[in-house]
C-alpha cells in the first residue's frame, strides 16, 4: 500500500488519509490513483493533479518522517515528470525507475547509494529504539514515532480481527479485478478487508499503456522465478532484459555475470 503518497495527497488537499477513498490498479510499487474522493464523493483527483504537475509530491507540511531522506524529496519532486507521462493518473513514485532509469543512474552516487541513507537513517533509529526498549524493559518515554507502513499494518490487523470492512488498498491475486489482465498476477487494488481477508473491488478494464507495462514487469518476475527453479542463466538474462530498468541485452548480461559473482554463496548453480 503506497500509505506515504496518499498522505501526501491528503495534505495538499487539507485532509486526512482516512477521511479519503481511492480507486487504484498496479503492481507492487507499479501502480496510479485513478480516484481520490472524501466520503461525502467528492473527487479530488483533478486538484491533486494540478498540484503534482508544478511540484510533484512534495508539500509545505512534512506529513511522512519516514521518507524525508534526499533522495526521497528528489523522487516526490520526480512525480511531476511521471505525471506529464500520463495525466490522467495520479503516478506512484517508484515509476521514476521504469519511466527515467537514465535520470536515476546520473544522478546516484554509487559510493553512497539509497541502501546506505536507509542504513543511516531509518534503519539505525529504529535498531538503536528497539536496543534502548530492550535494555529499559519498557518503552516509556520514547519519542520513537511509527513509520507509514506501521500505522497500515495494524490497521489491516484491526480489520481482519473485528470485521470491521474497512477500504484499503493490497496486493491480492487478480482473478478478474483487472479486467483485461492476467487472472493469475499479483494486483495491487483496493479492498474490502474483514474476517474473511480482502475482497477486491473490480477497476474494470484498464488503459493500454497502463496494461502493457504492467504486462512486460509481471513477465519479468516469471522469468526471474522460472529461473531459479529451472537453474537457468538465458532465463535470467531474459528477463533482466525485459526490465525498463535496464538499457539493453548488453547490459542485462554484464549486469547478471556481476550479480551471480557477488552472489554465489546464496545463489543456485545457473546453466
Amino acid at each position: 500500500m503506497p500509505v506515504g503518497t496518499l498522505r501526501r495527497m491528503s495534505q495538499i488537499i487539507g485532509k486526512q488519509p482516512k477521511d479519503l477513498d481511492v480507486r487504484y490498479f498496479g503492481l507492487n510499487h507499479f501502480g496510479w490513483w485513478t480516484s481520490v474522493k472524501d466520503k461525502e464523493g467528492h473527487e479530488y483527483l483533478p486538484e491533486i493533479r494540478d498540484y503534482v504537475a508544478k511540484h510533484g509530491y512534495l508539500t509545505q507540511v512534512e506529513v511522512d518522517t519516514q521518507h524525508m531522506d534526499q533522495s526521497w524529496q528528489e523522487t516526490h519532486k520526480k512525480a511531476k515528470d511521471l505525471l506529464a507521462v500520463d495525466p490522467r493518473f495520479l503516478p506512484n513514485t517508484y515509476l521514476k525507475y521504469y519511466f527515467y532509469p537514465d535520470y536515476v543512474v546520473e544522478h546516484s552516487d554509487i559510493h553512497y547509494t539509497r541502501a546506505n541513507e536507509v542504513i543511516d537513517g531509518r534503519e539505525k533509529e529504529v535498531f538503536s529504539a528497539a536496543q534502548r526498549i530492550v535494555e529499559k524493559g519498557t518503552a516509556e518515554k520514547e519519542s520513537f514515532s511509527a513509520g507509514s507502513h506501521a500505522t497500515f499494518i495494524v490497521d489491516l490487523a484491526r480489520a481482519i480481527a473485528y470485521n470491521t470492512h474497512e477500504r484499503m488498498v493490497m496486493i491480492v491475486e487478480n482473478n478478474g479485478a483487472i479486467a483485461n489482465f492476467d487472472d493469475d498476477a499479483m494486483v495491487e487494488v483496493p479492498c474490502i478487508v474483514g474476517t474473511d481477508g480482502p475482497e477486491p473491488l473490480s477497476q474494470g478494464r484498464i488503459p493500454e499503456f497502463e496494461r502493457a507495462l504492467m504486462y512486460q514487469q509481471v513477465t519479468v518476475e516469471k522469468l526471474v522465478v522460472q529461473a531459479y527453479v529451472e537453474g537457468s542463466y538465458q532465463k535470467l538474462w531474459q528477463a533482466l532484459t525485459l526490465s525498463k530498468t535496464v538499457p539493453s541485452a548488453k547490459v542485462a548480461k554484464a549486469l547478471l555475470d556481476d550479480l551471480i559473482e557477488a552472489n554465489k554463496e546464496y545463489w543456485p548453480e545457473l546453466h
